[in-house]
């Protein structure tokens, strides 16, 4: 899948801001040009680059119940991105490694592929690229790379969003919930399970907590209901805000 941009006159220089919170912000560059856009996808919907092993950091391959498919990645930041796509409400969908984009730049190719891709239930598009700290932008080139991709999606309606690993998490928490209930993505949900979700919904509203939920869905194991709940969160039947400890009264949303 590809489409052809017009040329581009002005697009914005990558600004990282020394104080507050260190997210790359964009401004204009009237310097910048790019032109003779592609945006290629595989056939498939797949990834356009796979990883497993032989390289120098960490690497390989991690099953999306969200994806439907298996997801390649490469460094831990990465990694825990996934994690969190994989159990965040706001993501239906979640790819990695599968838009890539060519243009010329100045007279030069450039090629760039996009870590992350996540679709929201409006199906908003976001595309992510993930670095470990603000040292892996220091290059220009390669930050002027970033800024005409960002101007490119932005005038295709795409957002794109350079993260940082240290704002992957909200806290050591926020962590470790995502990191337990993405463990549960492939519990098995029955008809039966379903069917007691929906009759607790009847019964309290969409508005339950987390004790009571888990004992209607599994009324003779309570750790059979968690880990129920915490498969249908992946699945987007169960809201939760994962960036708090769990108690059996925490607030949970029935979909």
């Amino acid at each position: 899948m590809t489409f052809d941009a017009a040329d581009h006159d002005h697009l914005p220089e990558l600004l990282l801001s020394s104080i507050g919170d260190p997210t790359p912000e964009f401004t204009r560059d009237k310097h910048s040009d790019a032109h003779h856009v592609r945006m290629i996808r595989a056939d498939d919907g797949g990834a356009l680059r796979t990883f497993n092993g032989g390289l120098a950091h960490e690497n390989g391959w991690y099953t999306s119940r969200k994806a439907g498919r298996v997801l390649h990645w490469q460094g831990a930041a990465q990694y825990d991105f996934l994690t969190r796509a994989e159990v965040e409400f706001a993501v239906v969908r979640v790819a990695s490694e599968s838009v890539r984009f060519e243009f010329t730049r100045r007279g030069k190719k450039q090629v760039y592929t996009i870590d992350v891709e996540l679709v929201a239930p409006d199906g908003t598009v976001t595309l992510i690229e993930i670095k470990r700290d603000q040292r892996d932008l220091a290059d220009p080139e390669y930050r002027a790379k970033l800024t005409a991709v960002h101007e490119i999606c932005d005038e295709h309606g795409i957002r794109f969003k350079v993260i940082l690993r240290h704002q992957i998490w909200d806290s050591l928490v926020h962590r470790r919930n995502a990191m337990l209930f993405c463990s549960r993505r492939f519990v098995t949900i029955l008809p039966e399970h379903l069917e007691r979700l929906e009759a607790h919904e009847r019964q309290v509203g969409t508005g339950a907590t987390f004790g009571s939920t888990a004992k209607a869905i599994a009324p003779n194991c309570p750790r059979t209901g968690e880990a129920l709940i915490q498969a249908l969160t992946v699945a987007r039947r169960i809201e939760i805000d994962l960036t708090c400890s769990l108690l059996d009264t925490t607030p949970v949303t029935i979909h």
